[in-house]
């Protein structure tokens, strides 16, 4: 029995917006929106120097329904840099191109076989022998609430058998379940892997049940390296190691104020912080920083004026460091020395914003039933899609916190 050594990668969302660009130079703004198509690069590169055997790619490969020709130009001609290595490439398609919309058709290599929206199986060959073979089933539209995972029929004959699925286990959190399963669902299957895909944050539910992440970060929710996973399979093991493609990656900076009087002295605090971060194969970092605590420097860290002055300062010593930095916002939550011990003897109202804030965090059904009925209206839902529940309830306390310093300290 000859191991099988493939990558396994997912939620590529070629052709997405990038929000967290806005505001930035057109340079980084380039290298941002295209950082999808570079992480694409470095995959296919990765894929014919470490000579796999086939490559996975479960889902959401582009970001739109309507496909757009360039996204899928791009990826037609990095899987065609595949075919004379002998590499072969499996794709589904998940909830974010589904097979029934209309898009612009542009054909697939011969070495690139797509699942059907029926679940079917695909034979990989190995040296003329049949050596694993591929379950699977694409969207036929992005709303698909069956249970996939729980028709495939495992069928002897192969040496190994790897299960996709571009779905949510039922219980994590959110209320959009696409695809649900089981993790007893799919043990039951008793296949040598599964690759999943759907959810953006990398994650090992077993050894073999594996999501990736998404290949290249988006916004300011989706923190670290992405990149994919390389999955080796032998008869009695598996090993699966991340391996990051993103050159972009974005991540949070978190600064306490307390003991420091001068901006150059929390400058440089902050700057040491950015340094330790490690990621190697990053061009660069964007950055949120959020400063907490009490001290003297809070009421010049309200000022809007002051905090652009200062983040543009940062950013012109961000722009020569390697990787480079780009700090896209500047999050203050911190408070004078005075109203800090008020909010901690439960006098101060927003010590009550806290307070909610935490219960809501820790109690989102409330919160979540107020969205079901706002996105039931059908002209709502056409225009905005359910945003995840701490985000909101961060949002809210930061404006709150960020009006009261404005109104307090004029």
């Amino acid at each position: 029995m000859e191991a099988l050594r493939f990558i396994h990668a997912a939620d590529l969302h070629l052709g997405s917006p990038i929000p967290a660009a806005a505001g930035a130079s057109s340079l980084l703004k380039n290298q941002l929106e295209d950082s999808i198509y570079t992480a694409v690069h470095k995959m296919i590169e990765d894929a014919i120097q470490l000579q796999v055997d086939f490559v996975i790619l479960a889902g959401d490969l582009f970001d739109q329904e309507n496909r757009s020709v360039k996204s899928q130009l791009f990826l037609k001609q990095k899987l065609e840099l595949l075919k004379p290595y002998d590499i072969n490439v499996y794709i589904l398609f998940g909830n974010h191109d589904p097979m029934d919309k209309k898009y612009a058709p542009v054909g697939w290599p011969d070495h690139v076989e797509t699942f059907s929206t029926e679940p079917e199986t695909k034979i990989y060959f190995k040296n003329n022998r049949p050596a694993a073979r591929l379950y699977g089933c694409s969207y036929s539209d992005r709303s698909l609430q069956t249970n996939i995972a729980k028709t495939y029929e495992k069928k002897e004959g192969v040496p190994f058998h790897i299960g996709v699925v571009h779905g949510q286990e039922k219980n994590m959190a959110g209320s959009a379940h696409y695809a649900p399963f089981s993790l007893r669902d799919l043990e039951e299957k008793n296949m040598d892997y599964w690759a999943l895909g759907h959810i953006h944050t990398r994650q090992y539910l077993r050894r073999h049940i594996c999501y990736p992440g998404n290949i290249q970060a988006r916004h300011r929710k989706e923190q670290g390296e992405k990149g994919y996973l390389l999955v080796e399979l032998e008869k009695d093991n598996i090993d699966v190691s991340f391996q990051a493609v993103s050159p972009v990656v974005f991540e949070k900076v978190d600064v306490i104020i307390d003991g420091h009087e001068t901006f150059d002295s929390l400058s440089n605090t902050l700057l040491s912080q950015i340094k330790e971060m490690s990621h190697n194969n990053a061009a660069g970092l964007w950055l949120e920083v959020e400063f907490t605590g009490n001290g003297n420097l809070s009421e010049y860290i309200q000022s809007e004026t002051i905090i652009e002055e200062w983040k543009e300062t940062l950013n012109e010593i961000g722009s020569s460091e390697s990787p480079f930095f780009y700090i896209y916002e500047i999050i203050n939550k911190t408070l004078p020395l005075s109203i800090s011990k008020q909010i901690n003897e439960g006098d101060h109202f927003l010590g009550d914003v806290e307070q909610a804030a935490n219960y809501y965090k820790t109690s989102p059904k409330i919160l979540e039933k107020e969205w079901e009925e706002l996105l039931g209206h059908p002209s709502v839902k056409k225009f905005i899609s359910q945003p995840e529940i701490d985000f909101i309830i961060e949002e809210a306390e930061r404006l709150v916190w960020n009006k009261w310093g404005k109104g307090e300290s004029s």
